[in-house]
């Protein structure tokens, strides 16, 4: 993956956890269902969504980003707040130091971000607006506190206005001890892998 710096909306940010262990994962990834290029891309500020995008990376034969900012946000919950309730009222798009130059290369694109303030964090709209994601399968998937995620999806789908958006899975603080299963189950559900040993007998 080709690494450049770019640039590009109420509530609190959700104050992520933290984690449990990982579940000790035996099995490796497999392929995609149709022989599909998978990529996740996620912003992460204190580390679950981060698990949540490692556990399908470990599922799903996938290449792995990580979205960063220009400047880093404040790990001062008050300040945090103050600032993103602002660019999400604003529709700001911070800087990102993350572009990747070859998405068509892709057929299915996972997108993962906490909630805050009631949506996708600022720097996922930076991304949906500086990347072409048209004829791409959109995959959404996020970390909150008690905040639904349905803003955060309507979102990403006005954002990628060409791109089929699937169903997305939504952890909540509280829940991450059955994180693991939940995510294999959901991406059985929406025909991204057909698993035939172990986990969940759906598909």
């Amino acid at each position: 993956l080709m690494l450049a710096i770019t640039g590009c909306s109420a509530g609190e940010p959700q104050t992520e956890e933290s984690t449990t262990p990982p579940v000790e994962k035996t099995e490796e990834p497999v392929e995609p269902s149709g022989d599909k290029k998978v990529l996740i891309v996620y912003f992460s500020h204190t580390g679950n969504t981060r698990t949540i995008a490692g556990y399908i990376h470990d599922t799903v034969k996938s290449d792995l980003v990580e979205i960063q900012t220009a400047d880093t946000y404040t790990d001062d919950y008050d300040t945090l707040l103050a600032q993103i309730r602002e660019e999400v009222a604003s529709g700001y798009c911070p800087p990102l130091t993350t572009n990747i130059e070859n998405l068509s290369s892709y057929d299915v694109i996972f997108i993962g971000y906490p909630i805050w303030v009631e949506t996708a964090a600022p720097p996922i709209r930076t991304f949906l607006t500086t990347h072409d994601l048209a004829g791409r399968t959109v995959v959404p998937f996020c970390t909150s506190g008690t905040s639904s995620a349905e803003a955060s999806y309507r979102l990403v789908r006005s954002l990628c206005p060409q791109s089929t958006v699937l169903e997305g899975i939504q952890i909540r603080r509280g829940t991450y001890d059955t994180a693991y299963e939940r995510v294999i189950t959901w991406l059985q559900e929406i025909g991204i892998v057909e698993l035939n040993n172990g986990g969940n007998d759906e598909k």
